[in-house]
């Protein structure tokens, strides 16, 4: 997966600048970026990947619970963040996990949803994976 990473490096740091550490959300509940980063893909499209930690997740909150989160995320954190950084992308995929994980890692016990977002017309345009 490291092959196929565009390890930017200045892109997390443009994006996490703008932000607060937490971000409330349309749950009630609070997510905090852990890392933003562009992805190349082996058909060369890009995209950006925005990872959250979002405690609740541990104390029972679930997919329901926390659905309406990803495309708020995708729309208010996500687009902004790469159009600062003034990076294009096709896809963005949100996850949001209950504590910090190495990108690409697995644990059984950590708690994590993802859902990707087609960019068009500048929205985040919800895609079944």
């Amino acid at each position: 997966m490291r092959g196929r990473t565009l390890a930017l490096v200045a892109l997390a740091a443009h994006l996490a600048l703008p932000l607060r550490a937490e971000v409330a959300l349309p749950s009630g509940l609070e997510a905090a970026l852990l890392e933003g980063f562009v992805e190349l893909q082996p058909d060369g499209a890009r995209w950006g990947r925005f990872r959250y930690v979002m405690p609740a997740l541990a104390e029972g909150a679930d997919f329901d619970a926390v659905q309406q989160d990803f495309s708020a995320l995708c729309e208010g954190q996500a687009l902004p963040m790469l159009e600062a950084a003034g990076e294009t992308v096709a896809l963005v995929v949100v996850s949001l996990m209950d504590k910090p994980m190495e990108f690409g890692q697995s644990d059984p016990g950590t708690v994590q949803y993802f859902e990707s977002f087609a960019i068009r017309d500048g929205r985040c345009i919800w895609e079944e994976f």
